[in-house]
């Protein structure tokens, strides 16, 4: 009889082992082989799932991508203007665990490197400018460029900063800045 395998599982096992691989050792250590070894199966296991190391990591790269996508919409859920743009940033600097941040910084480290990551990274990043834009522009702050560049800056650093570190700033502390900044850009 043949044994049933829950193929969706499969997928997700092998995406999160490619980012696992990622994280810890950089894009270049995402192999088939190193897949493999990491979930504890055969190349051609994996190699039944994805056809080749690039549709391995467009695969895994979406997978992280949406999710970040669908954790920071869910963040937001019915909230507009000021509390959704409050709700978008805070969830970027408060709502994300060490271990995300550090994959997220691993995406953006690997971009130099993999055309395709540069591109599924530059989507997210065309979604996130397009939300910062559109609750900023309702806003109607004096300059809105430059209020965008400081929330992006402000969060680009804080997940920087928690790497560096070693550890996140405390939530209190982060949560101290974002309030400054929010008072001197008037939202």
């Amino acid at each position: 009889m043949p044994r049933h395998v829950n193929h969706e599982s499969r997928r997700a096992l092998i995406e999160e082992a490619a980012i696992a691989i990622a994280t810890e050792s950089g894009f270049a250590a995402v192999t088939i082989r190193a897949i493999a070894e990491r979930i504890g199966a055969s190349t051609s296991a994996v190699t039944h799932y994805v056809g080749s190391r690039e549709e391995l990591l467009r695969n895994a790269i979406r997978r992280e991508v949406d999710m970040r996508r669908q954790e920071a919409e869910a963040a937001i859920g019915g909230l507009e203007d000021a509390a959704a743009l409050r709700a978008f940033v805070e969830w970027a600097v408060l709502g994300q665990d060490e271990p995300s941040h550090q994959r997220w910084l691993a995406l953006v480290l690997g971009a130099a490197s993999e055309p395709m990551l540069r591109i599924e990274l530059g989507l997210f990043n065309l979604w996130w400018s397009q939300q910062m834009r559109e609750r900023i522009a309702r806003l109607g702050p004096a300059d809105p460029t430059l209020a965008e560049d400081l929330l992006n800056v402000l969060v680009d650093g804080l997940i920087v900063t928690s790497i560096d570190m070693g550890q996140p700033w405390p939530a209190e502390r982060r949560l101290k800045l974002l309030d400054t900044v929010w008072q001197a850009l008037g939202l």
